[in-house]
């Protein structure tokens, strides 16, 4: 399984939905690698393509700038889990795009 980093700052306005998001997932797949990663901390490292928050991050692909539809995460994780290609998550039309922040 490749971990889910979650890229949120305290200036993302969206980000508090982020966090309900990222909880809700946890509670759901309890044994999959999520990150929430806080980019204001000091110790925070940015990858280089991460440029807005929310960014959800699947191994090194990035999966959603904003924040999708839980079951659409869902379904990426299983997909993930299961070995099978994701490609197709990032071909879908409006889950999440265009709703992040970004970063300064």
């Amino acid at each position: 399984m490749k971990p889910l980093h979650v890229y949120v700052s305290a200036s993302c306005s969206v980000c508090a939905r982020t966090h309900q998001v990222v909880a809700a997932l946890r509670a759901q797949r309890p044994t999959y690698p999520v990150e929430l990663v806080d980019l204001d901390q000091p110790d925070a490292v940015k990858p280089g393509f991460v440029f807005a928050t929310p960014t959800y991050v699947l191994g090194e692909r990035i999966v959603s700038l904003g924040n999708p539809a839980l079951a659409t995460l869902l379904n990426l994780l299983d997909t993930d889990a299961a070995g099978c290609d994701v490609q197709q998550m990032n071909n879908v039309e409006g889950e999440g795009l265009g709703h992040g922040e970004a970063l300064p």
